[in-house]
C-alpha cells in the first residue's frame, strides 16, 4: 500500500481545499461588485507571495512539519504556544465551516431539521476522516476537483442563454479602496488557509517538492473560483450583491424544457462535499497540533474531544446567520491575517536571525 502523499495529490487537495469557498463569494461581491474578478487577481498575485513565505520555511526544515517547525525556530516551550495558536486557529477554520455548512443547508433544504443535528452528524463523517489519517484525505483531492470542475462547466454551458457579456462594464469604476479589501477576502479566507497543508509535509514522498505544488493547487483553486465569478456576474448582473447564495440562485436559473431543472440539488450534494474535505484538513490539522502539544505519540485519541469542540462552537458561536456574513466581511480577514502572514513572517525573521540549521526529515506526528 502506498503510504505517502504525492506531489500531484498534494496540488489537487488544495484545489479542492479553495473551491469549499464558494460560498463566501457574497462577501466579496458586497464590496466588488462586478469587478470581483479583479480582486480575485490582485488577491491570488498576493497569495503566491504569502504562500512563498510557507514554502522558505518548508525549505529551511525539510520534512518536517508545521509544528516541528515551531520548536526547530522557536524552541520547545515557546514552539508549543506558536503550535497552540495555529491549533486554534484550524479549529476555528473547522467549526466556522461547520457552521457554513449548518447555516447552507439549513436555509436552502433541511428547513425544520435542527442545526445541532446536522453539526453532529457532519462532524461525525469528517471524523471518521480524519482518523484514517492525511493519506487518505489527501487521495480524494483529484475526485474532488474534477466533479467541481465538471459541475462548473456543465452548468456554465446551460446558463449560456442567460449570461451577459455587459455585465462586467463599465469596468475599473470602483475606488480602489473596494478592490482591495476584495482582494483581502479572497487572499486571507479561501486562499491562504492552505497553510494547514503544512501538517501534510511528513507523509510527502518528496518534501522539497511541497512549495511548487501549493503554487499549483493555489492556481488551480484560483481559476476555478475565478470561473465562478465571472459566470455569476455575467448572469446576476447587478443584483450579484443582493443575494445570501448567488452561486446557488445562479443555478436555480437553469430549466432547459422542463427536464433539466433544480440542479442546485447537485450543487448543493457537491458544496456539502467539498467542505467535507476542507474541514477534514483543517481537523486534521488541529489533532496533529495538539498531539505535538501535549506529547501523544497518536492524534486519533484526540479526535472525538476536537470533534466535540467543533459541534459545541459551530452552534454557540453566533445566534443568527447574519452575524456569521457580518464576521465573515468584516472580521474574519483580519483575524486570518495573524495566522497567515505576521507568525509566518516572525517564524521566517527568527528562524533567519538564529541562523537554525535546516533538520533532517522527521517522522510524522501519530498515525
Amino acid at each position: 500500500m502506498n503510504m505517502v502523499i504525492s506531489r500531484k495529490q498534494l496540488t489537487y487537495s488544495v484545489g479542492a481545499f479553495i473551491f469549499g469557498a464558494s460560498l463566501l463569494t457574497s462577501n466579496l461581491y458586497y464590496f466588488a461588485e462586478n469587478d470581483s474578478w479583479v480582486s480575485v487577481l490582485i488577491g491570488l498575485v498576493a497569495s503566491l507571495m504569502i504562500v512563498g513565505l510557507y514554502t522558505v520555511i518548508a525549505n529551511r526544515y525539510p520534512g518536517l512539519g508545521l509544528a516541528q517547525i515551531n520548536k526547530a525556530v522557536f524552541g520547545k516551550t515557546l514552539g508549543k504556544i506558536v503550535s497552540g495558536l495555529y491549533a486554534y486557529y484550524f479549529l476555528s477554520l473547522a467549526y466556522f465551516n461547520t457552521r457554513n455548512l449548518g447555516d447552507f443547508i439549513n436555509s436552502v433544504a433541511l428547513h425544520e431539521t435542527p442545526i445541532m443535528l446536522i453539526f453532529i452528524l457532519f462532524t461525525m463523517v469528517c471524523a471518521w476522516a480524519v482518523r484514517k489519517g492525511p493519506l487518505n484525505i489527501a487521495r480524494y483531492g483529484f475526485l474532488a476537483v474534477f466533479i467541481a470542475f465538471a459541475a462548473i462547466v456543465f452548468n456554465g454551458l446551460l446558463l449560456i442563454n442567460r449570461t451577459h457579456l455587459d455585465f462586467l462594464q463599465p469596468a475599473l469604476t470602483l475606488p480602489p479602496r473596494d478592490y482591495l479589501i476584495g482582494a483581502h477576502i479572497v487572499t486571507m479566507l479561501p486562499f491562504c488557509e492552505i497553510i494547514a497543508f503544512m501538517t501534510f509535509i511528513p507523509y510527502l514522498r518528496a518534501p522539497e517538492a511541497f512549495g511548487s505544488a501549493m503554487r499549483r493547487g493555489l492556481l488551480i483553486g484560483a481559476a476555478v473560483l475565478m470561473l465562478i465569478v465571472l459566470r455569476d456576474i455575467t448572469v446576476l448582473g447587478p443584483f450579484t450583491a443582493i443575494f445570501a447564495q448567488p452561486t446557488f440562485s445562479v443555478i436555480r436559473y437553469i430549466d432547459i424544457g422542463d427536464i433539466l431543472t433544480r440542479l442546485e440539488i447537485i450543487y448543493a450534494v457537491i458544496l456539502m462535499s467539498l467542505l467535507f474535505f476542507k474541514v477534514s484538513v483543517v481537523y486534521y490539522a488541529t489533532v496533529n497540533m495538539l498531539s505535538d502539544i501535549v506529547g501523544f505519540n497518536s492524534y486519533k485519541s484526540l479526535v472525538f474531544i476536537v470533534g466535540a469542540l467543533i459541534v459545541v462552537y459551530s452552534s454557540a458561536i453566533f445566534s443568527a446567520v447574519t452575524e456569521h456574513i457580518k464576521w465573515n466581511m468584516t472580521a474574519a480577514p483580519t483575524y486570518s491575517t495573524f495566522f497567515l502572514v505576521v507568525l509566518p513572517l516572525v517564524t521566517i525573521i527568527i528562524s533567519f536571525i538564529r541562523g537554525t540549521d535546516k533538520r533532517p526529515v522527521g517522522a510524522p506526528s501519530g498515525g
